[in-house]
């Protein structure tokens, strides 16, 4: 059981990749823009036992809209909400006509990619989509950072890790394989309960078990020992609802719990 939770603590802090991982990874994420969510409550400071320090923090992704605001802008007028109805905050006719252009991908005021005419779209329409999670992981001997989206499937929240592409820059800057490590997803189902947060993933032997009785049907490789899935999101999620109430999901004994630090 401490070898399980050890496992879930090393694959936080070993960097997420192919080759390096302690439980099953992904090269896709599980998440889709339909399921995706946002709870703030997982905000804050948690601690495990052995004292290995989570710091957990909304991120708002930027619109990267470039809008200059002045004295008549209204108090509290987002930039996104001043770039359409102009600095005065009045929307006028040619407001409207430029934000109707600019949803139909016919703007002439910026040659806007499709990512930046997504994540204006999301901030009017899908603000959730706008946020993710940065996971910071203190140890004794290290610093890792994560970023995180979550999901909910049929009833059950799973968070999607992924290695914060900065931060492993930093790490592998001087190894010469740096530009062969691929960052991999992994996946974890969610227990919030008051001030105590239940962790459970895939590990190696409850997949090979999966497999030896003939349970499941997922597209995966070995890699050096290690199990990397290959299947798509969709079928990804059809593993993990199928399995949200197996045990290796939902046992508080073998799971990596986390405590609130309250302030």
């Amino acid at each position: 059981m401490k070898t399980k939770q050890f496992k879930f603590s090393c694959l936080f802090l070993l960097i997420l990749f192919a080759t390096q991982s302690c439980v099953v990874s992904s090269l896709h994420p599980l998440y889709t823009d339909s399921d995706r969510v946002h709870l703030d409550e997982l905000n804050g400071v948690w601690m495990e036992e052995d004292k290995t320090r989570y710091e957990i923090t909304t991120i708002v992704d930027s619109t990267g809209l470039e809008v200059k605001k002045d004295k008549t802008t209204p108090k509290g007028m987002s930039k996104e909400e001043a770039f359409f109805n102009g600095s005065g905050g009045k929307k006028k006719k040619a407001s409207i006509e430029e934000e109707n252009a600019f949803f139909e991908g016919k703007s002439k005021k910026r040659n806007y990619s499709e990512a930046d005419k997504n994540k204006i779209e999301n901030f009017f329409f899908n603000p959730q989509l706008r946020k993710h999670y940065q996971i910071k992981i203190f140890s004794e001997k290290d610093t890792s950072i994560f970023d995180g989206k979550l999901s909910k499937l049929d009833g059950n929240y799973f968070l999607d890790i992924i290695p914060n592409k900065k931060c492993l820059e930093n790490k592998l800057e001087e190894s010469y394989m740096s530009a062969l490590i691929a960052r991999t997803h992994g996946f974890f189902k969610l227990d919030i309960k008051d001030d105590e947060l239940m962790i459970n993933g895939i590990e190696y032997d409850d997949f090979e078990e999966l497999l030896k009785k003939k349970r499941i049907r997922i597209e995966y490789v070995e890699r050096d020992d290690n199990i990397i899935i290959t299947a798509k999101t969709p079928d990804i999620q059809k593993f993990l609802i199928k399995f949200a109430d197996d045990k290796m999901f939902n046992d508080p004994k073998e799971a990596l719990i986390l405590k609130r630090v309250k302030n």
